[in-house]
């Protein structure tokens, strides 16, 4: 059993009084024991009995070293994961050397040949601990709006969450997220968020509202918008997607069908993640009604398409497994959607060719900028500033009150206490009688 450090230090003070007195060749017979016993090595333990015996005590000294990755490093790093919209550092890191060289493409700033180098070499971990002041957290749920139906219900087949593993390109996720700001009631914006399982490639389309022309609509232009030839459809049980049109609409177009579980959001993993990290990140939870919101949300979307397939590191999950009350879950390595297309064998070298020109005339932090400037007017729209209050200052009606607590009134006419006066009472009684 190995000894902890309080253990040993006890057991030093039990041998350092027998090898205070003994005689050298006593000294060594006692060295092997304790060597036995606390496991140090000879010279250290030798050094251990006699700091003991001089009462000379360990002190540590901080260790005083140049930081490698100074605040120029940090600046950079900075405004590098501002382009990705902040994210983790495994993501970030894989993405470090072609942020760089599509700044250097675009000149949008420079980056020395020092800081290049540290940027090469600086891991997940680090980019956390650095970043970890600027870092801001997000937090906030959603309305849902989806309502079950039997309708046609047992002819669309179900498929869970562990049935997804070895799906090519072309069977994707899909759901619809309701901009309505906490308020059902009226008429608001949707969007149709579809994320392909093999590639994590990710389409956001816009819908005026849940009428099944708007449907059809969207899920076409869904359809037409990712890059490869789409194989099937996935939904969750809401009646949006449950119904005799978006069946026909599947057969048509020769796409699989299937949907998850009731209450069972793991079944759709995939998307219900992306309506975090992409849509609600980006659009928020504030409510979208009017034309204007829906000519600015589709301009967003025409920007956020492009800007996190082709810049937006994911991990898909390998494997996971518990232990005890501990899941172990192991990913792959971080790689864009546009990444996972080209290294696909499923997607015909045509289409590869064809997103490669596309890729070579984008620059990442343009697209951020145009999506902060969509999100701003978005939020100028839909959360007008408001005109603060006028102060109304009152005067107050002076009052005079009593400062005596209430319940040292004794003496006070208007509020007289019975104890007292019968007490008062008694005594003059006594008096009479004593006369």
């Amino acid at each position: 059993m190995r000894l902890t450090m309080s253990d040993r230090k006890a057991i030093t003070k039990v041998f350092v009084e027998r090898y205070r007195y003994a005689f050298k060749l006593e000294k060594a017979y006692i060295l092997n024991e304790f060597i036995d016993y606390t496991g140090f090595n000879r010279h250290y333990a030798a050094r251990v009995l006699r700091d003991a015996i001089n009462g000379i005590k360990k002190t540590t000294h901080a260790r005083k070293h140049k930081a490698c990755y100074d605040q120029d490093v940090k600046s950079v790093l900075e405004k590098l994961w501002g382009i990705t919209d902040y994210i983790c550092g495994k993501r970030f890191v894989v993405i470090i050397p072609e942020l760089i060289r599509k700044s250097e493409q675009f000149h949008e700033f420079d980056i020395s040949d020092n800081i290049k180098e540290k940027l090469e070499k600086i891991s997940a971990s680090t980019i956390d601990r650095i970043l970890k002041p600027n870092r801001n957290n997000l937090g906030r749920k959603g309305t849902s709006m989806t309502k079950g139906t039997r309708y046609l219900i047992d002819r669309i087949p179900v498929k869970t969450f562990g049935e997804w593993k070895n799906s090519p390109a072309g069977f994707t996720q899909v759901d619809l997220v309701a901009h309505n700001g906490g308020n059902v009631f009226g008429g608001f914006l949707y969007t149709l968020d579809a994320t392909d399982i093999h590639t994590s490639w990710t389409v956001c389309t816009l819908l005026q509202d849940k009428t099944m022309d708007e449907m059809l609509s969207a899920l076409d232009s869904m359809r037409v918008s990712f890059p490869f030839t789409l194989r099937g459809i996935h939904s969750d049980n809401g009646s949006e997607f449950i119904n005799d049109s978006v069946l026909s609409f599947a057969d048509k177009h020769h796409l699989t069908f299937t949907r998850g579980r009731p209450y069972k959001k793991n079944d759709n993993p995939h998307v219900e993640q992306k309506n975090n990290s992409i849509l609600r990140r980006n659009t928020g939870y504030l409510r979208y009604d009017k034309p204007e919101h829906g000519s600015v949300l589709k301009e967003l979307y025409g920007y956020l398409n492009l800007y996190v397939n082709y810049f937006q590191p994911t991990m898909i999950l390998l494997e996971k497994h518990r232990i005890g009350a501990k899941a172990i879950r192991k990913y792959d390595t971080p790689k864009t959607p546009y990444q996972r297309v080209l290294e696909s064998n499923t997607v015909p070298g045509k289409l590869k060719e064809a997103i490669r020109s596309i890729y070579h005339n984008l620059n990442p932090a343009e697209l951020k900028r145009k999506i902060n400037e969509c999100q701003s007017r978005l939020i100028r729209m839909a959360a007008p500033i408001r005109a603060p209050l006028e102060v109304v200052k009152i005067r107050r009606k002076k009052e005079v009150k009593h400062t005596t607590p209430t319940w040292r009134r004794e003496m006070s006419p208007t509020n007289p206490n019975p104890f007292l006066e019968r007490q008062r009472l008694e005594k003059c009684a006594e008096l009479q009688n004593w006369f």
